[in-house]
């Protein structure tokens, strides 16, 4: 890209330039085209000749200013598209003329030199145009998410509310047919569809709070030992009906870290609660803390039941999306569990993915050890 001290530059030289070829054409006019009026040696005519000269210079020099006044504003455009292309939160930071408005590590990504600066001002308004687009895809899909989870929230509210409204309504019609046995019946089916509104209230609350940022952590130092016998002893009773077996192991044996030990403790509830849910055949459910290096805790949630399909692992924490294909209540899910996880152990700057074969699957989640407390 052409810099202001190349054509500043260009400038000067062509100042001297137009003062040669003025005085050139002066002297043309005046003692060639004019030598029976004019001579160069008479002194009267020499007034006559710098008023020509001037003239001409006059002329050339307004062009000039013209030509370079539009390479500068053809160099500060270019400089605040190549602005906006790049980083487009600076562009209200930069007036355009300074280039230390740019990053450090901008010149590693200049655009390929051409030799006309249209062609320079055409590639970066394609790139401008480009970026553009990209935004507003993002922004549509955006639109889309959240059009598509409004109808998700109507389907899953709606469906257990109807049920809870038939079942209630046939409790309580005067002079029901329905024997005590059936009244009983239906009302627990009712009392277990409210609980199914209840869990999908509070996961969409949940999710709605991580979706603010003005929810802070209570960081505090905890024992993550204490936190998995904690979060196991709630499944204990549920586990020995099933015949599942449950297990901690630390490497440490003591791992204390600092974090949001209730949020944390809800990621766990949610991932064992997955196991249990999904977990068909399983034989155990494992719950694994391992210290890592530079300073990162690893946590594993296993369990060897069916594997996740790999088709499925990529879009697995998006809200309201299920393994199996169609969007039934078999398995009480909500389908935001795992969203809320992913969405807590970014709010403590981890990561959490899923590792699934046919042996076992393990949700594995990585986190500093000490977290920045929030004034």
């Amino acid at each position: 890209m052409v810099k202001k001290s190349t054509i500043l530059a260009q400038t000067v030289l062509s100042l001297l330039l137009a003062t040669l070829t003025s005085f050139g054409l002066a002297w043309a006019l005046v003692f060639d085209l004019l030598k029976d009026k004019m001579n160069w040696s008479a002194r009267e005519s020499w007034p006559f000749f710098y008023i020509v000269w001037l003239l001409l210079l006059i002329i050339w020099l307004i062009h000039l200013w013209r030509r370079s006044r539009e390479r500068l504003l053809l160099l500060n455009l270019m400089k605040r598209l190549y602005t906006l292309a790049n980083h487009p939160d600076l562009d209200h930071k930069s007036d355009g003329n300074d280039e230390s408005d740019l990053p450090e590590n901008q010149e590693k990504r200049q655009l390929p030199t051409y030799s006309n600066q249209a062609r320079q001002l055409t590639a970066l308004v394609d790139r401008v145009v480009a970026e553009f687009n990209l935004t507003h895809e993002e922004q549509l899909a955006v639109e889309k998410s959240k059009d598509e989870m409004m109808t998700n929230i109507s389907h899953d509210l709606r469906t257990p509310l109807t049920a809870i409204i038939g079942y209630l309504g046939l409790v309580v019609t005067p002079n029901s047919p329905l024997s005590e046995e059936d009244q009983a019946k239906y009302l627990k089916t009712a009392y277990h569809k409210s609980n199914q509104m209840k869990t999908l209230v509070e996961d969409l609350f949940e999710f709605a709070k991580l979706q603010t940022t003005q929810v802070s952590l209570n960081i505090t130092d905890f024992s993550l030992g204490d936190l998995f016998d904690q979060v196991l002893a709630n499944y204990a009773m549920e586990a020995e009906n099933r015949h599942l077996r449950f297990a901690t192991n630390l490497d440490p044996r003591v791992i204390v870290m600092a974090g949001d030990s209730d949020k944390l403790a809800r990621v766990l509830i949610n991932l064992v609660e997955n196991a249990l849910k999904y977990g068909q055949g399983a034989s155990f459910i494992k719950l694994t803390g391992q210290v890592k290096e530079n300073g990162l805790v690893e946590i594993r949630v296993i369990n060897d039941g069916p594997a996740i399909p790999a088709s499925s692992a990529n879009h697995i924490f998006q809200r309201f999306y299920r393994v199996e294909e169609s969007r039934n209540n078999k398995t009480g899910g909500t389908g935001l569990g795992l969203a809320i996880v992913k969405g807590i152990i970014d709010q403590h700057n981890g990561h959490v993915k899923v590792e699934s074969d046919e042996t076992a699957t393990a949700f594995v989640m990585t986190l500093p050890l000490k977290q920045v407390k929030e004034e």
